[in-house]
């Protein structure tokens, strides 16, 4: 079985000790992302080959660009989405992605794009979207998946939440899974985990997590096996 997981930094292991340390797993040196991430480590649980398509840094349209290149290739998906108010675009110069954030400076474009170009609506509304076009297209292709986020902005419906919000956000929380109602950020600041300077959890919270929803991935897979048995006798 080979398990894909996609997101940001909060999957890529960002300030874990294998990302930061020259680190050899066996034999051979370890890929940049960590393998101590939950996803990572559930991986492990199942005897599963891991590959890692996250990136620090990234925002949701490039977790879909990445997501939507691998439609149909692992038994197995995690998706961990971004923050919301992260923009990403292709610079037409190098075509390479590129993501704008309130903490860049990039030649002054984070400047212009939040002064005049960002909302909290839009940021809504093209997240929403984002998340609906992706587990349309996981679940016609028949993709076992746990699906997460980071920002509970998304799902926010006291404020900038018109009809067509507020029914994008119906279709899509249902598919989100979460800890105890909780993103991971908040779950491990509610029960003392150690989180760096950066706000990325460590090793111990990455293990809770693992840990947590093990049972659920394995559900998923037995749920779907016995859906593929029943249907094969049809």
């Amino acid at each position: 079985m080979i398990l894909g997981a996609f997101g940001d930094s909060f999957i890529y292991g960002s300030d874990l000790y294998d990302c930061c340390h020259q680190f050899t797993w066996g034999d051979q040196p370890s890929d940049m992302h960590s393998h101590l991430t939950w996803p990572a480590l559930i991986a492990q649980s199942l005897n599963s080959t891991y590959v890692c398509h996250a990136l620090p840094g990234v925002g949701n349209r490039q977790i879909l660009n990445s997501l939507l290149d691998n439609i149909g290739n692992y038994d197995f998906y995690i998706i961990s989405w971004s923050w919301i108010d992260r923009y990403d675009y292709l610079n037409t110069t190098t075509d390479l992605w590129q993501t704008v954030r309130p903490s860049l400076d990039q030649e002054h474009i984070d400047e212009f794009y939040y002064k005049y170009l960002h909302s909290e609506l839009g940021d809504k509304q093209r997240t929403l979207g984002i998340i609906y076009q992706a587990i349309c297209l996981l679940e016609s292709h028949n993709c076992r998946y746990l699906m997460t986020y980071t920002d509970p902005l998304m799902l926010d419906t006291e404020w900038h939440c018109p009809p067509g919000v507020n029914l994008l956000q119906n279709k899509i929380k249902s598919k989100l899974s979460t800890l105890d109602g909780l993103t991971f950020l908040e779950w491990a600041k509610l029960n003392n985990f150690p989180i760096s300077d950066k706000w990325h959890p460590l090793e111990q919270a990455h293990e809770k997590a693992a840990e947590y929803w093990l049972p659920t991935v394995k559900t998923l897979l037995n749920t779907y096996a016995k859906e593929d048995y029943l249907h094969a006798f049809k």
